[in-house]
This record gives C-alpha cells, structure tokens and sequence, in this order.
C-alpha cells in the first residue's frame, strides 16, 4: 500500500516578535469531526456533506464507528498536549473562572465547581474537508486512490473565530486484481475492499489526528501585551503597536488594566506599528468605561493570531461551494485542494492581506452550540455565535481565482505492454478579479510530466496529475508574489451639500463598486498620514444610475474625506468570453481530441488586452464568491455578474494532419497545429492573433495518434501566450 502526503497546510499562525507573556487559557476539544457529523448539519435543507466529500463513500468510510474512534483519539490526544488548560462545553460561562482549583474536564457536570469565561476558552476541532475516490484500471490490475484532507482549527469563542489551522492531505490506496476488487461490470468496489480501504483510512486518520494535535500543542501560543494608548482624536484611540502584536481592522479587543477593569475596542485600521480604533459597541457599560480612558494609560491585551496589515490591499481566496443541490465537479475538487496549497504557501509572504473562506466553518459553529447543552443561552448573545452580532467586515479588494486543467495524456508502450510512459502538462492560472468583476491580473504557473509504470505498478494518472498540479500551482504562486501590483487612485471632494457630494471628477459607474470613502488623519508620533476607511455603519455611497459627479450620501462626510478608487482604468471597453457554442475548434479526421487549454489561454490573454477590461462571468464561481462574503460576514455580499457588452473573446484551436502514412498500426507524418485568439463586436470580428507551428512524428500508434497531437496543441497553445499578448499591446 502506497502513502503520499500532499501538505495543504502550514499554519496559520506564525511566530511573530512582541513583548509579550502567556496567560492562562482554556481548551475544548469539539467532540465531532467536523464536515462528516451528522450533528453539524445545519437544518433539513442543508447538504449532509460539504461539496468536496463524496457522499456514498463517506457513509461507507467514515460510519459511526469510525467516527467514534477518531473522536476518542483526538480528545486523548488533545489532554495529553495540554494537561492543565482542558475543559468540557459545560464548563465554559460568560462569567470569570470559578474559586475552585483547576479540574479537568471528566469531572464537569451542568453545575461544576470549577468554570472558565468564554473570552480565555479556545474550541479546538478536527475536521475532513475533502474525500475523493478514483478508481484506476490497468489491463488486468485496478486502484482505488482516496485522498483524505484532515484539518484542526482553533476557534476563539469570543468573536467565533479561526485564529489557528493546519491542514494536510493523506492518499490512502490499494491495488488488486480488476476481478478481485470490482463487482464485474461496474465501477463499484467489492464489499470485502471497502472493509480493506476503510481499515487503512481509519489508520491514516489516527495517524493525521496525532500530527495535527502535535503541531497545534507546538504552535499555538496565545500572548497577552501591556500596550499604552499614544493619544486620542475624538472617538479614536491610537495605539503605537499594530498588526506585528496582531491588531486587525474590523475586530474587536478585550482588554483590562491593572485593577482587572474591562475594556473592548473595535479596531479600525492596523499597520506596522500603528492601530486606530474606537469603543467597542458590545455594551454600553463597557463603551462608556472605555471612552472615559485618555492617552498614557497602560492596558493588558491577549492576542492569538498574526494581525492584519491595512497598508497592503485585502485579497479573498475562494473555493468553489455546491449550490442548489448539486454536487462539485471533480475538476472543482482538484481546484479546491489547489487552492489550500497556494494560501498556506503564501502565508504570510503575500503582498497583501489574504483572506481564507473556510466554508465548514458555519458547520463548526452550529457543532459548538450544539454542545453547550448547560448554558446554552450564552451562546445566543457571544459576540459572533450571536445572531447579527458578528461585525460587518470591509469588503476585500479582490477575490482570488484558481483553475487548474491538465493536457490530453499520451501514452508510450514498451515491448509487450510491461512498460508505459505517459506523458501529459498541467497548468494553474490565478487570477485576481476585483470587486467590480474585472480580471485585473493573472499569473501562470505549468508543468510538463512523464508516468512510467511497470506491469502496471506505479503512480495513477489522476494521482500523477494531482502532484504535478500541486507542483504548477506553487509556481504560479510564485508569480503572484513577484508580479502582484496594484495602483488605486484617489478622489478629491469638492463639496458637501444636502446629503449629497459634489467629486473633483466624474466617478464612473463601472468603478463605483471598487469606491471606498477614507479619512486622512495625522498621526503625530509617527508623521505619517494614514487613509482610514469610514465602515458603512457610518457612511454609504448610493450607487447613482450613471456616470455622475454628482453622489448621493447616507451619513456623515468630511469634504476633506477622499474617494479611494480600485486599480482598472474605466475607460477601457468592457470584454467578456463569447458564448460557448460559438465554434472555436477546427479539429480534422481523424483527429478529435482538443487541447483543453482554451479557457486558461482566455483568461491570461484577454487579461492583458490593452483597451479593455475583461470580466468573469463563470456563474458558479460568482455564486461561491457571494456565498464566501455571506459566510465571512463582508458587508456587500453581491457581486457584479451582468455585464452587457458587444466585445466578446474566443480562443481558438486548428489541428490537422497534412501528412500521416499508417501501416500496422504505426504512424509517420507530420501535424500542423495552430493557437489563437479573436475578439468580435457582435458578430464582427476586430481582431486576431494566429501562431501556429508543425510537428514531425514518427512510430506513433494509430490508437493514439490524436492524444499525440492533442497534447502538442496543448503546448502550442501555452507557449503562443506570449506572442499574442505582444500583438494585442
């Protein structure tokens, strides 16, 4: 049996520099693995699994049985890495600890001697984010690849947070006879193997349970801070310590002084040692304590994460969600999986600050509540398990995009067939789309691969394919890190009259999306100038019905406020993919296998169209987009999808055969192939760009001739990127 681990997670928190101490917390173990408990759905209407877990082999696999077992190794192992600090749910109170000393969790009853508040108490929790099955067969021989995705989280109660996750993916497989292990005529496999595989999975989980647990215990340090308010301007406290002690825009802050006074703020801006906040609004008593505090006090705050860095732009990753019923693509899968590797490698290196949708999360929470079967009232008024009590976040800049495709697969045999070498490219585009719709920036990320087997031993196709695509998205995440730029501009006030603002320029409709309203406040100790977005609590824009100088206002507006616009020019022609069924491919017999390459060589070159804006238009991605704002609590949680315009793309591909002389079943010619892309303006086609190259061949089977040339065009159309990204600038 065959194990390969592909490591979709580092952690999310690093180790960053601070004064700083530790301070007593708490941990509860969350008894259910979220993504595959029952007791985390969240309704009749609700999927019993998420989107990247296959139903059928999820009830076969992971049964109540099993679930029992990883449940009992994971809370064993999470009293083990931490032997003082380990609590039930009903332990947890919205009041401080109790007078008695510490007990541990076995002891707690609905009325316990020893309790703990909330805001000291981490829920920690394992979670399956993803199960795929592929079976694989080989002449006689057939494989059945499962690839597991555990995850831990730490989630802070106070605010219902993830502050802390790692996440890692295990293939679990089994070769056998095609006989011995399928039911004949079918795919399903033989009940006698699904007792096989769901042993050895069960292995592997106690194994991921062990590895997980033990980062987390090695990792995971929450730190309380001594920090003094530098000064006041109005309502806004200013502190001289920001997102390196971990201050974040948009959350709120417990902290106390020496006297053990409570105090909450809401940060509004954070950078490298500046953050800007105002009185939490949680209650009252608290408000009013904490807007009678003046510049020079010392107050105590306990941070658990790496803050958040206003300075640099916000991006959202997004993966893609199943709606209305149905389920991921298996393409959608891979992308997901994709997706986790690139924002765990990015970290923190990221010239912006990346935003992760965790879309289990919700079930996490409803688990959490579910357990709080002594207080459960508490949770009903925490902030962020509450009802509408968790604040609204700013919207980010841009949402992150990832597509993952894979070339068609040639295949070489050797004498007899006892040895092949298959051979296939895999490529990973990001793409950052921004709030409006526009695909402002791509990056690419390819690489070529060969298979080789023996008898019939050796990596699968789609388990080749999965490593190499790791491998091409780690590449392409390279690029965005190289490559990532933005220049927002800025708009001027003129006037403020009437509930309405008169701009120094006409903002277009077509960027109104992107607007943001920021306050220039003057920092003295640090003599900077830092632009602090007003939240929409406070201030909206009322999107005019055209281009307008002229913009209505909700709310208060300084005319010294200025418009903060995103990074596209309006000016360009709005440009989105032609309709599918126009014809894009001119395949000639006895070729029919198409490169696939068409929708990535869209996305990258019609990115780099000087004149125009290119819009994302995949619906089910939107959809993820809006459901990855509803889930992160954003304020706008719409996104732009109907662009009405007469420029359309389309990619287009010409194989053909010019010369081909077959005997026995063996090849030689010559194949002529060709790249390109066309812009039209309704049916009028306005531009081109055509490169095409001739490949020589010999001793190919006749059988797979048209992979041959299908994984050739795929490279001819990777390769022709560039020329025509040149030809439409």
């Amino acid at each position: 049996m065959i194990r390969l681990f592909m490591v979709l997670g580092t952690l999310l928190i690093s180790a960053w520099a601070h004064a700083a101490t530790e301070f007593q917390y708490y941990v509860y173990p969350v008894e259910s693995i979220t993504g595959i408990s029952r007791l985390a759905k969240t309704g009749s209407a609700a999927s019993q699994y998420s989107g990247m877990i296959n139903e059928k082999y999820a009830n076969l696999f992971f049964d109540s049985t099993v679930q029992k077992s990883l449940i009992a190794s994971f809370t064993e192992e999470v009293k083990k890495k931490f032997p003082t600090a380990i609590v039930a749910p009903n332990q947890i109170r919205s009041s401080r600890s109790g007078k008695y000393a510490y007990e541990p969790f076995e002891q707690a009853q609905c009325n316990p001697a020893f309790t703990v508040n909330y805001k000291d108490t981490f829920a920690i929790a394992m979670g399956i984010s993803r199960l795929s099955v592929y079976v694989n067969t080989y002449g006689e021989l057939t494989q059945v690849l499962v690839p597991v995705t555990y995850t831990i989280r730490f989630v802070k109660l106070n605010g219902a947070s993830v502050i802390f996750s790692k996440s890692e993916t295990i293939y679990t497989d089994i070769t056998a006879a095609t006989s011995d292990i399928l039911v004949t005529g079918s795919q399903n496999i033989k009940p006698q193997y699904i007792d096989k595989l769901k042993s050895a999975i069960l292995n592997d989980g106690l194994m991921m349970v062990g590895r997980h647990t033990e980062a987390a215990a090695n990792n995971f340090a929450p730190k309380q801070s001594k920090i003094a308010i530098e000064g006041r301007d109005g309502k806004y406290f200013i502190f001289a310590k920001g997102s390196e002690v971990g201050f974040s825009s948009g959350e709120d802050f417990d902290a106390t002084d020496d006297a053990g006074n409570e105090y909450a703020f809401t940060v509004q801006y954070a950078s490298n040692g500046l953050a800007i906040a105002v009185a939490s609004e949680f209650t009252s008593e608290i408000k009013n304590a904490t807007n009678r505090l003046r510049a020079g006090e010392k107050l105590s705050f306990v941070f658990s994460k790496q803050g958040k860095d206003d300075s640099k732009p916000s991006v959202l990753a997004v993966q893609y969600i199943a709606t209305n019923g149905k389920s991921l693509s298996e393409q959608q899968v891979v992308n997901n999986a994709l997706m986790s590797v690139v924002t765990d490698d990015l970290g923190f290196k990221a010239p912006f600050n990346l935003i992760k949708h965790d879309a289990d999360f919700f079930r996490l929470k409803n688990q959490i509540r579910a357990e709080a079967n002594c207080e459960a009232t508490m949770y009903a008024e925490m902030n962020g398990f509450a009802d509408n009590s968790t604040l609204p976040r700013a919207n980010p800049d841009y949402y992150l995009k990832l597509e993952g495709t894979r070339s068609p697969v040639f295949t070489l045999s050797g004498v007899e067939g006892v040895t092949t070498k298959s051979i296939f490219d895999n490529s990973v585009i990001l793409s950052l789309v921004n709030r409006s719709g526009v695909v402002s920036q791509t990056f690419l990320g390819n690489n070529s691969y060969e298979l080789s087997r023996t008898g019939g031993k050796g990596l699968a196709i789609d388990q080749a394919s999965e490593v190499n695509l790791k491998n091409a998205a780690l590449t392409a995440t390279e690029t965005l890190v190289s490559k990532f730029a933005v220049n927002p501009q800025m708009l001027s006030i003129s006037s403020v009259n009437n509930g309405s603002i008169t701009l120094s320029k006409t903002l277009p409709l077509s960027v109104f999306d992107q607007a943001k309203i920021v306050r220039p406040l003057s920092i003295g100790f640090s003599g900077k100038t830092v632009y602090l977005p007003l939240p929409s609590s406070t201030v909206q824009l009322v999107k005019p019905s055209q281009d307008s100088n002229q913009i209505e206002i909700k709310g208060q507006i300084n005319s010294s406020d200025l418009i903060l616009l995103g990074a596209f020019n309006p000016e360009n022609k709005m440009l989105k993919a032609c309709d599918p069924t126009r014809n894009r491919q001119f395949l000639t017999a006895p070729l029919n296998v198409p490169s696939f390459a068409e929708d990535i060589v869209l996305k990258i070159m019609a990115a780099n169209f000087k004149g125009y804006n290119f819009y994302e238009t995949e619906l089910a991605y939107l959809d993820s987009v809006e459901i990855a704002l509803r889930d992160g609590f954003f304020v706008s949680q719409k996104v732009e999808r109907k662009f009405e315009t007469p420029f359309c793309a389309v990619v287009v591909e010409l194989q053909q055969l010019p010369k081909n002389e077959c005997a026995s079943e063996v090849c030689t010619g010559t194949a002529s192939i060709a790249s390109g892309l066309r812009v039209y303006e309704t049916i009028t086609k306005i531009a081109e760009s055509i490169s095409g190259a001739k490949v020589d061949f010999s001793e190919i089977k006749q059988s797979g001739l048209s992979n041959f040339v299908g994984l050739k065009a795929y490279e001819q159309q990777i390769n022709s990127i560039p020329v025509h990204i040149k030809k439409f600038n």
